[in-house]
Parts: structure tokens; sequence; C-alpha cells
């Protein structure tokens, strides 16, 4: 009988040894990806009208002839005629804040005296003078220009000019001074000149149709050639505009375009590609700054990742306790969910369970953590490290020595991914792509980095995602 009982109790034991531990279901994660607060800055887009162009618009709309009566008798029976005429192109220029508008005109005027000698003669046979004379004379009109934040144009004409000599008419003995009859016409024609400039500025300076052009173009995605593939993103927000300033050829602003600047690597970084908005109404006369904030990001795949941590881990024996217990990692997998970067690990070992012998490890379980960038050593690295709740529920039954050991740590110890090699190519490949990088139709990028500092560490879909803070200078110019 003794012999029975000991067969009995060794084939428990036997069954105790070889008893495997069920693989761990997957953890229940949320899937949603945390979308990175990218920092805004503001890409300047310089704008000009050149004065020739605007002059060229000026006198087509205005022609030669300005005003003309060839008629005494009208005007109240006035007697006199009078032709204005533009004896050149019109010159525009600037002086200070104003745009000036330059015209330089003929007036020729004809004077009539006539005279009944005391009733002697009737009125239709009365004798009469007559004499012309002509005078050239310059004008200057003086025009402040405004954008409103609705995109709309508002001018504020003021009119001047000076005779080198007052105008008067000589007939036969008389001297007839016509000053305030030229004046009077000349100041109605400048009006209408006046007018015709400030309706054609606002026809002619339409910012909002064509800024439209390059806020909507600033959405697509930028595809950046060479050795390490990126794509550009940019996400508009809002638009400001600088004080117009007239200087010696044209008239000029800048119009800052407030936006988050990312430059990627692996293309699937969580919003990065928004669709366009409508453009808003303008913050007008803001100061612009020409420091822009770029965000770069550079990636590690999950296949590199799981190949790297499998030379470190896989077939790594650990021991514990002075080899009471044993653990190897036979395999190793990582993807990321959500926000949680997990490790499927394969493990096997033996733990000593007391006077019965030991228990066997066999399965697959699963860990997680948080990866985040070391920049002391300039590593992506994991922390939080610890077993699912699951695998540990598992795990209780048969190791629960494993949760005293430091095994976890040592692991984590070994999940590490240099990326200082990573960080001077993202460098040069950021300096390399804002040399002249076409943006669109009607635009191009220019700009360089200043300065470089990882920051925050992102989980995608097929990536564990480095964003990389940079400071700098970006311009977006308009191509001719």
């Amino acid at each position: 009988m003794k012999a029975l009982h000991w067969l009995l109790l060794l084939a428990l034991l036997s069954i105790a040894c070889s008893r495997k531990v069920e693989d761990a279901p997957a953890p229940e994660l949320s899937n949603k990806t945390a979308e990175v607060a990218l920092p805004m800055s503001t890409v300047n887009i310089p704008i000009s009208l050149p004065y020739s162009d605007l002059a060229s618009i000026l006198n087509r709309e205005i022609g030669e002839l300005l005003y003309e009566d060839r008629d005494y008798d009208d005007n109240g029976g006035d007697n006199l005629m009078l032709v204005v005429k533009r004896t050149a192109p019109m010159r525009v220029g600037a002086k200070g804040d104003y745009l000036q508008v330059k015209v330089p005109l003929n007036i020729y005027v004809k004077g009539r005296v006539k005279s009944t000698l005391g009733g002697i003669f009737s009125n239709a046979s009365a004798p009469q003078l007559q004499q012309d004379a002509q005078f050239n004379i310059e004008v200057t009109l003086s025009s402040k220009v405004q954008v409103l934040e609705d995109w709309g144009v508002q001018t504020q004409s003021q009119v001047s000019f000076k005779w080198t000599e007052r105008p008067y008419l000589e007939v036969g003995i008389l001297k007839i001074p016509i000053g305030s009859l030229v004046e009077k016409v000349v100041e109605q024609q400048l009006s209408r000149i006046s007018a015709t400039l400030d309706a054609e500025a606002k026809k002619q300076l339409q910012f909002k149709k064509q800024v439209a052009g390059y806020w909507k173009q600033l959405f697509e995605p930028i595809a950046i050639p060479g050795p390490v593939p990126a794509m550009l993103y940019l996400s508009p927000d809002s638009i400001y505009l600088a004080p117009l300033v007239p200087d010696a050829t044209a008239l000029r602003t800048t119009a800052g375009i407030r936006t988050t600047v990312l430059l990627s690597t692996t293309g699937d970084v969580a919003g990065a590609k928004r669709p366009a908005k409508p453009m808003p109404n303008l913050r007008i006369n803001q100061p612009l700054k020409e420091n822009v904030q770029l965000s770069l990001v550079a990636g590690i795949d999950y296949g590199t990742a799981t190949r790297l941590a499998n030379e470190n881990l896989s077939n790594q024996d650990f021991s514990f306790e002075n080899g009471k217990h044993n653990i190897r990692i036979e395999d190793i997998l990582l993807y990321g969910q959500g926000n949680t970067l997990v490790a499927k690990v394969k493990l096997k070992g033996k733990a000593k369970a007391g006077l019965i012998g030991k228990k066997k490890i066999d399965g697959t379980y699963y860990f997680k953590g948080t990866p985040y960038y070391d920049a002391k050593s300039m590593e992506i690295r994991i922390k939080d490290f610890d077993f699912d709740i699951k695998s540990r529920d598992i795990l209780l039954q048969s190791a629960e020595w494993l949760f005293k050991s430091n095994f976890r740590k040592q692991v984590e110890a070994q999940l590490r991914y240099p990326v200082k090699n990573e960080l001077a190519e993202v460098r040069k490949m950021a300096e390399s792509s804002l040399k002249a990088q076409q943006l669109g139709d009607f635009l191009q990028l220019s700009g360089r980095i200043d300065r470089l500092e990882p920051g925050e560490v992102q989980l995608s879909e097929r990536y564990i995602l480095l964003f990389i803070n940079s400071s700098g200078s970006v311009t977006a110019s308009i191509k001719p």
C-alpha cells in the first residue's frame, strides 16, 4: 500500500510540473490616439501692387480729354470756352504713408467781351473781342489706403494743385482774371479723377480673392523628396494683415497666416491632414513675427522596434533568488493601441513551489507601458512598464514571485531606441525641404531651422512617433 501511495504522489507531482498556463487574452484598450497639440506659427506672405500696374489701370480708365466746353453762352452765358486735357500718362508713387497720383494737365481757355456801347448796338450785333490762352498745371492726388476686416478697401483721397502764375485773359486793353473759374472746373474734374481712383482701388486691390487661393492651397499636404521621403502639413487657423506701406516702387503689405507646420517622415500622424475651412475675417494692422515653430516628426515602425527588442531580450534567461526561479523570454511583439505601447511576450520558465516540486510557466502574456523621450541618453524609452491586468491575474496563480522580483524593470531597461542619428537626419531633411519648396501653383516656401528640441512621443497605427519642436523662420513668397 505504501508503494501505491508513493506512485500516486509521483503522478500528482508529474501532473503539477507538466501543467501549462493558458495564454492571456489581449488587453482591451482604446484605439483612439490623442492628437498632439502642435504649436501655432505665422507664415508670412508678402503682397505687393506695383505702381506701374496701378498707373496702367488709371490711364486706361481715365481718358485724355477730361473736360470740354466750346460754347460762350452755356453756363449762364459765361462767355468762356474751356478744354482740360491730360498731356501725359498719370504717374503713381508715394510720399510718406500716402499713395500719390500725379496728373499733368493742359488748360485751354478762350474768352469773349461784348459791348453795346451805351445802347448804340443791339445785344446780338454788339461788337466783341476774343482772346485765348493755354496753361499747364500738374495736379497731385494723395490717397490713404486701408484694408478693412471684411477684406474691403477704404481710401481717403486729397487733391492739391498750385498755379505758378495766376491765369488771366488779355482782351484788348482788358485783363480778365479767370483763375477762380478755371479752378472750379479743374476741381470738378479732379473730384471725378479722385472718385475713379477710389473706385479702382476698391476694384483692383482684391486682397481677399488673392489670398483665398493661397489659403486653400496651404491645406494640401506637400511631398518632400529625398533619401528619407517626408510630408509637410499646414493647418491654417487665422489671417493677420500688416499695415499697407507705400515704398519706392509698390504698395506693399504682408499677410500672416497663423498655422501649424508639421514635417513628418512617417505620414500617419493623427490629425496631420485636416479639411480646409473657410477663410476667416482679417485681423488688421497686426505686428507679424518672423519666427516660426516648426514641428518635425520622426518615427520607428513597430517592426523595427520588435526586431530590436528581440535582439536584446529573446532567448535571454532571467534568474531570481539564487536560481530558485527561472524564466526566459522566447519572443516579443510590440504594437501600439491608443496611447499605450503593448508588448506581447511569450514566456517559459520554472518556479520552485515548495515541497511538491516546480511549477512551469509556458504561455503568452501582455505588458503595457508608455513611451517617452529621454533627453540625456537621446533615446525613446518606456516607463510604467507592467503586466496587463488579465495577464497579472493568470500569473498570480503560478508565479506570484514574479511580481516581487525586478523582472519588469529588467525588461523595461532593455526597451530603448537610440534616435541620435535620426534627429540629425531629420534636421538635415528639414533644412533641405525649406529651401525653395513649392506650395501649389502660386507659393514658394523658404526658411531655416535655428533650434531643434525633441519632445512628446505619440503612438500611431504603424509607428512610435517622436515629435521634435524646432524654431526658425518660414516665408511663403508669391511666384511671378
